[in-house]
Parts: C-alpha cells; sequence; structure tokens
C-alpha cells in the first residue's frame, strides 16, 4: 500500500487513503472507528508493507495517534516512511533509517546524456559536453534537478545557449542552501510564456493529485490560455502540443501502470513558490485569488463569499452535503466571473440562477438524482465543456441546446436513463467531443434523428451511437454516410439494444429487423482513420464488407450478435493487435473464405494480431468454412489466447510468439491435446517457449494433461473444475519455471505417487494451492523435492487422512493454511523442522484444531515456534496467537 501524506497529517484522512489503497475501493461517509474495523477485516490475517510517502509531520502526539490505527495484520507486517525531515525519523522512532545519496558522477552523466542529446545521438560539440558536465556536477546527484535540466538542455542547441545557463544566479541558492526548487526555476524561467500560465494553474491542486490530460486541456481553453496561431488550427490540438511540451520538460509524469499524469512535488512546490497567493490558494483565502480547489466541507464557503474574482471553483466530492437549491445558488450569485465550475456530486436539483454565470466555459456535474438541466442553462452561450458523465438519473438534455454556439465538448457517458438526443444538436458545429448519441427509445421522446450527425464531421475522439435498433426509417435518417467524413474519430461503439446485458436474442426468422439491421450499418461506414471498433447488439445475419477496409483498425470488439453468421476477411488489417468475439450464437467460422496467405507466401496472416478472446460462441467451429488441404496458419505477433465456451471449436492454430496467456475454459480436452501436441512437433522452433500462464478451467472430458514439456518459460499454471482429470503428473515433470500451481475441484484426481520424481522438476515452485479434491489421501511424496515451495494452502480436501514427515524437507515453507478437510486429525513431526515458517491457519478440521489448541493440544509442541497461529477454536470461536513488540506490525 502507497499512501502520500506530505504536510497535512489529519489522522482521519490518512486512515481514509489506507483504507482505500487496501480495498481497491472508494471509501466515503465513514467515522474513523468504521474505517480501523474495516481494516482490520481487510488485513487482519496478512502481512503488509504500507508506503508513508513524503511524511512531514513532528508532533509525535499525531503519529501515535496514527499508529494505533495501524496495529492491525500478521507480524512481518511493515511501514516505510519517506521524509525529507531527519526529526520526523526521531518523532517516528523508526528502527533504521536510510539516507539516501545521489547518483554517482557517472549515473549523473548518463541520466543527463540520455535527455539532453538523446538515445544514440551522434557527434557533439566537446564544448558542449563539457558544459554539461559542469552542470551535472552542480546538481549534485538529485535526480529531479537532473532530469530538469537535461530536459530543458534537449531544446538548447548553440554553445552561448549553455553557457548563459551554465552562468545563471540561479546556481548559487543551490550551491548555498541545496535548495533544489533553484535548478527547477532554471526550467521554467526558459519556457515560453503561453506554457508558463498553463504550468502555474496546476498549483491550484493538492500534491499528488492524478489529472486526466483531457480535463485539463479543458480548462486551459476556459482560462483563454490556449491561443491558435491560424485560423484553420484547433484549440485541443494547440493544448495537446503545450501538454506534451510540459511533459517532455519533466514538468508532468506519467506514472508506470496508470491513465493518469501527476505533478512530482518538487514541481508542485515550484509551482506554488511562483503562483503564491496573487491567483491560487488552496487554504489561504484572499482578495487576489482567481483559481480555486476546495477539498474542505460546503459549509466552509462563506470564507470565500468575499473574493470576487474568482475564475476556477473545484470542488472535487464535498457537495454530497448539498440537499438545496439555496446552496447552489450562494454560488451561482457570488462567482459570476467564474469561467470553469467542477461541481463533483449534487444531491438536488440544478437552479435556473445558473444562467448568472455568463462568462462559464467549463461546467462538469455528477448528479444521481437530477433529472433534467435547468432551461436557463442554454443562455450560457460561452460554455465550451459541458460533462454530465454518470448522472444516471437524467431523462432530457435541453431542447433549445442549439443556443449553446460555442460547445466544443459534450460528455453523456453513463447517463443510462437518458431517452433521446435534442433536435437541433447537429447546429453545434464547434463540437469535437460527443461521448454518445441516444436515438429515441420511446414513442414519447421528441428526439433527435442520425442524420443530426452529418454536419458534425470535426468529432473526434470516442463515441457511442446507443439504441440503434429505434431508428425507424433507415433511408431518411441516414441518406449520407453518417461516419464517413469524421477523420479524427477514433473510436466508436454501436449498439442496438438499450441495455445489452439483459439482452435476448431476437428471433432469427425476422428478416424485416435482420435487414434493418444490416443497412444500418452499411449506412454507418466509418472513416479509414477508425482506430477501435465495438458492435453490441447487431441483429444482422451478415456484417458489411467495410469491415475489411478500416485499415487503421487496432481493436475490434463483436458482443452479444446473436444473429451473425458471416464476417467479412480480416486476416488483413495490418494494424489489429486486438480481436474479440463475444455471444455470437450463431457463427460457425470466423472467415467463409480461403486467407489471403494461401495466394502469395509473402502475405502475412494477421501481421500485428497480439490478443484473441473467443467467449461463448457456442456453435463456432473453425477458422475457415473451407479448410481442405490448408496448412495451419501462423500468427506471427500472437501473445494473448482465450478461448472460453466454445465445445464446438477444434481449429488448431499456430503461435510462434505466444506469451502472455493461453485461456482454455468450457472447451473440449482435443483442441487442448491437440494445441501441444502441434506445439510439440511444429517445424516453428520452440512455439510455446516464451508462455508464461496456462490456464485450464471446465473441460469435462479432459483425464489427464498433455505433454507440456514444451512449456519451458510457464510461470503459472492453473487446473479448475475437471471432473474426469486422473493424473497431472506426466505433464508437469519439466516445468522447471513454474512459480505458482493451483489445483480446484477435479474430484477424480488423486495425485499419486507413481511418478515422484515429476514433482521434484518444479524447482521453481513458490505456491501450491490444492481445492476440492474430494479423493485426495495424501501429498505426493514428490513435493519433498520442491524445496523451494513458499506457501501451501489445502482446503475441501475430505479423504486427506495425514501430513507426511518430509513435510520437514520444505525448509523454504513461510505459510502453510490448512482448511475444511476433517479427515486429517494430526500434524507430523516434521512440522518443528519448518524454521521459515511464518504462518499455520487452520479452519474446518476439528479434531486437528483441538490438537493444535495453546499449551494444551497434543500437537502444541510441533507448532509452538511459529509466529503467527490462526486455528479454528473446536468449541466456539478462533483465537489468534501472535508475536512482535505491536501486534500486526514488527518495524517501521
Amino acid at each position: 500500500m502507497w499512501v502520500c501524506v506530505s504536510e497535512d497529517f489529519d489522522v482521519k484522512l490518512l486512515v481514509k487513503k489506507i483504507l482505500e489503497c487496501a480495498t481497491d475501493e472508494e471509501v466515503s461517509n465513514l467515522e474513523l472507528e468504521q474505517m480501523h474495523n474495516r481494516l482490520k477485516e481487510k488485513l487482519g490475517e496478512k502481512r503488509y508493507l504500507l508506503v508513508l510517502d513524503d511524511v512531514w509531520n513532528e508532533d509525535k502526539e499525531k503519529w501515535d495517534g496514527l499508529k494505533d490505527y495501524l496495529l492491525v495484520g500478521a507480524p512481518g507486517s511493515k511501514i516505510l516512511v519517506t521524509t525529507r525531515s531527519t526529526r520526523v525519523t526521531l518523532v517516528m522512532g523508526v528502527d533504521f533509517s536510510y539516507v539516501l545519496q545521489g547518483l554517482t558522477e557517472n549515473e549523473a552523466w548518463d541520466l543527463f546524456e540520455k535527455l539532453a542529446f538523446g538515445e544514440g545521438h551522434g557527434a557533439v560539440n566537446p564544448n558542449i559536453i563539457k558544459i554539461g558536465k559542469e552542470m551535472v556536477k552542480k546538481c549534485k546527484g538529485v535526480p529531479l534537478a537532473i532530469r530538469s535540466l537535461g530536459s530543458l538542455m534537449h531544446l538548447k542547441t548553440k554553445e552561448s545557449e549553455w553557457s548563459s545557463i551554465l552562468e545563471s544566479e540561479l546556481w548559487r541558492s543551490f550551491q548555498e542552501n541545496e535548495d533544489v526548487l533553484s535548478v527547477l526555476k532554471l526550467s521554467y524561467y526558459h519556457l515560453p510564456t503561453y506554457l508558463r500560465q498553463c504550468f502555474t494553474y496546476c498549483a491550484m491542486f493538492p500534491k499528488y493529485y492524478e489529472f486526466n490530460k483531457e480535463t485539463l486541456i479543458r480548462l486551459w481553453i476556459a482560462q483563454g490560455y490556449i491561443v491558435c496561431s491560424s485560423k484553420d488550427g484547433d484549440l485541443e490540438d494547440v493544448g495537446d502540443q503545450y501538454f506534451k511540451e510540459l511533459l517532455s520538460r519533466s514538468f508532468f509524469h506519467l506514472p508506470e501502470m496508470m491513465s493518469h499524469y501527476k505533478v512530482h512535488d518538487l514541481i508542485h512546490d515550484l509551482a506554488q513558490s511562483i503562483a503564491k497567493d496573487r491567483y491560487f490558494s488552496v487554504e489561504r483565502i484572499c482578495e487576489r485569488i482567481h483559481h480555486v480547489y476546495w477539498p474542505f466541507s460546503f459549509n466552509e464557503m462563506e470564507r470565500l463569499v468575499e473574493v470576487k474574482g474568482i475564475r476556477t471553483l473545484f470542488f472535487e466530492g464535498v457537495l454530497e452535503h448539498v440537499e438545496s437549491e439555496k446552496d447552489l445558488n450562494m454560488i451561482f450569485s457570488n462567482f459570476e466571473k467564474l469561467r470553469a465550475l467542477h461541481l463533483g456530486y449534487v444531491h438536488c436539483r440544478v437552479p435556473n440562477s445558473i444562467a448568472k454565470l455568463k462568462y462559464l466555459r467549463y461546467l462538469q456535474i455528477c448528479g444521481y438524482y437530477m433529472e433534467a438541466l435547468p432551461k436557463a442553462i442554454t443562455n450560457l452561450q460561452n460554455l465550451q465543456t459541458l460533462i454530465l458523465s454518470k448522472c444516471s438519473n437524467l431523462r432530457e438534455l435541453p431542447r433549445n441546446i442549439k443556443k449553446l454556439i460555442s460547445l466544443r465538448c459534450l460528455m453523456i457517458d453513463g447517463c443510462f436513463n437518458l431517452r433521446c438526443m435534442p433536435i437541433g444538436l447537429g447546429k453545434l458545429t464547434c463540437l469535437r467531443h460527443l461521448s454518445d448519441f441516444v436515438v429515441a427509445w420511446d414513442e414519447g421522446s421528441l428526439g433527435a434523428m442520425l442524420n443530426e450527425l452529418n454536419g458534425l464531421n470535426q468529432l473526434r475522439g470516442k463515441i457511442v451511437l446507443r439504441n440503434l435498433k429505434n431508428v425507424e426509417n433507415v433511408e431518411l435518417e441516414s441518406k449520407q454516410l453518417i461516419l464517413r467524413e469524421k477523420k479524427r474519430l477514433q473510436s466508436l461503439e454501436l449498439r442496438w439494444i438499450r441495455n445489452y446485458t439483459w439482452y435476448v436474442a431476437e428471433d432469427p426468422a425476422d428478416i424485416v429487423e435482420v435487414e434493418k439491421s444490416e443497412l444500418l450499418l452499411q449506412k454507418l461506414e466509418p472513416h479509414p482513420n477508425l482506430q477501435q471498433l465495438t458492435v453490441k447488439t447487431f441483429m444482422g445475419v451478415r456484417f458489411s464488407s467495410w469491415l475489411s477496409s478500416i485499415t487503421s483498425l487496432v481493436e475490434i470488439k463483436l458482443h452479444y450478435c446473436t444473429n451473425l453468421k458471416q464476417l467479412p476477411p480480416l486476416d488483413q488489417l495490418p494494424s489489429l493487435k486486438i480481436l474479440c468475439l463475444r455471444r455470437l450464437d450463431s457463427l460457425e467460422y470466423i472467415s467463409d473464405e480461403e486467407p489471403s496467405f494461401l495466394q502469395s507466401p509473402s502475405i502475412a496472416f494477421f501481421p500485428s494480431l497480439q490478443e484473441i478472446e473467443l467467449e461463448n460462441c457456442t456453435n463456432l467451429r473453425g477458422w475457415w468454412r473451407r479448410r481442405s488441404g490448408i496448412e495451419l496458419p501462423q500468427f506471427p505477433c500472437l501473445s494473448k489466447l482465450r478461448i472460453k465456451n466454445c465445445k464446438d471449436f477444434t481449429s488448431i492454430l499456430l503461435f510462434p510468439s505466444l506469451h502472455q496467456e493461453l485461456h482454455f475454459e468450457y472447451t473440449r480436452a482435443r483442441l487442448l491435446h491437440e494445441t501441444m501436441a502441434n506445439a510439440s512437433f511444429s517445424s516453428i522452433p520452440a512455439p510455446l517457449s516464451k508462455l508464461k500462464h496456462l490456464y485450464v478451467e471446465a473441460i469435462p472430458d479432459l483425464e489427464s494433461l498433455p505433454q507440456l514439456q514444451s512449456l519451458t518459460s510457464l510461470q503459472k499454471l492453473e487446473i479448475w473444475d475437471c471432473p474426469k482429470l486422473a493424473s497431472i503428473s506426466q505433464g508437469i515433470g519439466r516445468l522447471n519455471c513454474v512459480q505458482h500451481l493451483i489445483i480446484t475441484k477435479c474430484k477424480d484426481l488423486i495425485l499419486d505417487d507413481s511418478d515422484a520424481m515429476e514433482w521434484g522438476g518444479l524447482r521453481s515452485l513458490q505456491s501450491l494451492y490444492i481445492n476440492d479434491l474430494p479423493k485426495l489421501t495424501s501429498l505426493p511424496k514428490g513435493l519433498q523435492f520442491v524445496t523451494s515451495l513458499q506457501e501451501l494452502t489445502i482446503n475441501g480436501c475430505s479423504s486427506l487422512m495425514a501430513l507426511s514427515d518430509w513435510i520437514g524437507n520444505l525448509t523454504k515453507l513461510q505459510r502453510l493454511k490448512i482448511s475444511d478437510c476433517p479427515s486429517l486429525t494430526s500434524l507430523p513431526e516434521g512440522m518443528h523442522l519448518l524454521t521459515s515458517l511464518q504462518q499455520l491457519r487452520i479452519y474446518g478440521c476439528l479434531k486437528l484444531s483441538a490438537r493444535c489448541m495453546k499449551e494444551k493440544g497434543v500437537d502444541w509442541p510441533k507448532i509452538a515456534h511459529i509466529p503467527n497461529l490462526n486455528i479454528e477454536d473446536p468449541g466456539i470461536t478462533s483465537i489468534q496467537i501472535s508475536r512482535g513488540r505491536l501486534r500486526g506490525i514488527s518495524s517501521i
């Protein structure tokens, strides 16, 4: 768990952040003790690592107050604190402190060189190299300073520019006080003027705030920070260029595995030191504030009433207490100069007084109870962005929406009860982003027809066309190709049925509906630049031929198209990386035509395809209808294949690059066996040698695993719910890279001792999970040779009689969990040899639990050395026995 703390050491807020991190869920409206109880439930039996990042608190009482709520979890839990204050380490009473040293001279130069000159750069002026090395020395090994400086110098090509920056007076402060902000200011002062105001605008947000790029650009546009140099220029494109410039100069960064950007805390300090209180403030209130991010209670808003020049008011999750229009009237009446208003969640109707905000350009509202917007909102003729995402009860948009002549962005995703689009939408020719277009879904809705989209050719990003079944007259509503001219559109989703999750297939005999759907799909041909296409609940039998001509497609998803029987050829789409077919009940073959690679050896088969998912295509038989004499194709780039509930699918494929996952679920055993057999005897060298994850589930006729010797890189093997599987030993002997093995719900599986040494081949195995094997009477002897094992879980094995003494050979075992094994009555003598064992958990084994009771049970001496015991009381409840100075925390 990772929690950013910064200067605000509020115990309740920190516990909330920790709980959200532990549960990966948003926490709201819980008292401190309620959050503490939930934290205990989540972490009560687990060791955890908590990182408290950037701590400044020097008040011991506050730390002690937080520590009381962290005494949860198993022994061995640890807290890692990062701080820039040595006094913090004394206050928190840390066991060990590590002073991070700067980069070495060589490391610092390598980083700077990569940023300033680029990787694999050509010859560089020796004088510039010399100046650069002097600069790097001045940075004293501080990575952020080096990164910021390197990004700056990448834009400087003249020796005089380098010399000027080296001689800057800003270096003096860094040399004397080690104030890294002085180095960062070098980068700021060399920003063009148009970028400075965009950067300092970010000082409004709190530290570690995660922001969406498009949202920030729209806020910049609302403030007038984006200027186009030509009439044909586009504000969103220019804003994107601004953002990329700041990103390339290291003012923003995108953390790994995240879709939102951040500002480094020191860069944030820089923004606030420049902005000061002239324009921004989080806590201090003064008359010159222009932009406010308000994280406090709405009841404290009166503090802002006297500030009349506010241009941005950004609420973040605090308006859950706004229950009346009076509160919103107060905002609309007192902040009439607002250009951007983010209201967050509103629990009341929005009043017509919003029309007072005549300068407003950006408005974001989320209200569960809001069924309609006020009519007066159409008087906001400067409004450029209107975001209504997740207003799940919103039923209609303003009928006079055409009056919003400046509107560039309308986001209505998540407005599932929206009945239609207003007539006149097509007159909003400035519109660049439209998340959804809803075809009227009842007779009482006077809504716009699809042809309103004809003139909106500047649309970009993603659009979802919903309720397409309700298009009555296809010829009338789509005289032109509605989407063909929208060359900036990147992602398109077409839905025929309002709620596809409840979709029941229409009668295929309804020829009129089938023909209407096919004609409409033909009219919805997109521009060839489209990259993502999703089609759900399409009611036709044949898919339009234009699909083969959209050569920029990267992703195709076809879901719940239950009548669909025929697809156009897809194997030559040069950019296609993801193909997902789900609930295509009538589809028998993915292609009716012979593959292109047969016509010419130089033509690659799906040249870029990386992922295939075939799910619940119950009649799917193979790749081609005409397959006689066709050699097996090769997917040159495929890395992930998932086949679920396609029981008639028997087409064998070759995938020389498959490395992420091979997933078979509710298929025939033949498909698994033949796939592995072709891998073993293929002419392709080691076709599955890179595969890391093999998942097998619910294959009813699988009696034994195929030979898996070609899977030399496999790290995880999962076998679920294969009722006839009787043996796995012949398949696992050479899987010396497997780290995790899961075997569950295989009622005939015995795990006998016939091939004991096969288990010994699992030299890298770290965790073994055995569940619901009713015929298992003992663990296989070969398991004693798997000395790398760290975690063993045995659950629901009703016939398991005993654990053997050789369990003491598993000297690296750290966690042993036994549950619902009622025939297991004792522990072996070898338990005392498990010196690395940190946790033993026994549940649902009443006889065994009785023998393991503290200081009373016969087996207690065998387990007394284990630090964390969680053993069900055979009488009433469970007990926990823990060791350590603090329950759950062994060190900080």
